[in-house]
């Protein structure tokens, strides 16, 4: 019987706020670089040059005019604090922008297994025999194991990650692929134990269970 490992929305949640706090953050740098700061520059030198002229009296009145706030604006913001806004804005967006893909592509992603082999939701197909290793060395720490196999010529891999997709799905693929290699391609690890020898017990914090 087929088992298919969707991606976790706990995954997706968690590159979903990133995305929007990265993108926030530069947009908001953004707003006081092209808005904010030019503006109360903009106040504040006027204040300057009334003050330096000894026509304060008219601030009031110049203010209304423009729809500007009454109080004294302050010291006006420099060029350079301007351009460090736009800048942290420019750095900010990187991530989010990468976090925002990531997203969008990771959205809707699956693993898999069937009596032939694995498919992916992006298209990927192998069969049992084209597998050339399997990759433990994370599996214990990060719950993530490496399948290479090799295809038309080529050396591919597919990844299992319990932490982006379902668990339990996740460790029933691990364990059919162990199923269907020699102890000799699975490096970095031993197999599985069977599940029935696994404790059905919960983790004693009440976290699901996870390698990662």
């Amino acid at each position: 019987m087929p088992v298919r490992a969707s991606i976790d929305p706990k995954y997706l949640w968690r590159l979903g706020l990133a995305a929007l706090a990265f993108l926030g953050t530069a947009l908001w740098f953004l707003y006081d670089g092209k808005v904010t700061y030019p503006r109360q520059r903009q106040r504040a030198l006027k204040y300057l040059e009334l003050e330096e002229k000894e026509r304060l009296g008219e601030w009031e009145e110049i203010a209304k005019q423009r729809g500007w706030p009454l109080e004294d604006p302050g010291e006006p913001k420099e060029e350079v604090e301007i351009q460090v806004q736009l800048i942290i804005a420019a750095l900010a967006s990187v991530p989010g922008l990468l976090f925002a893909f990531f997203f969008i592509r990771t959205r809707g992603r699956w693993i898999e297994v069937s009596e032939s082999g694995l498919c992916t939701s992006w298209g990927r197909q192998l069969e049992f025999g084209q597998i050339i290793s399997l990759d433990k060395k994370k599996w214990k720490s990060k719950g993530i194991a490496k399948i290479s196999y090799r295809q038309n010529g080529r050396k591919r891999r597919v990844v299992l990650d319990d932490w982006k997709y379902h668990f339990d799905p996740t460790k029933a693929i691990l364990r059919e692929v162990e199923s269907r290699l020699d102890a000799s391609q699975i490096v970095g690890g031993l197999p599985e134990p069977p599940a029935e020898d696994e404790p059905d017990e919960p983790p004693a914090d009440g976290a699901p269970p996870s390698n990662g």
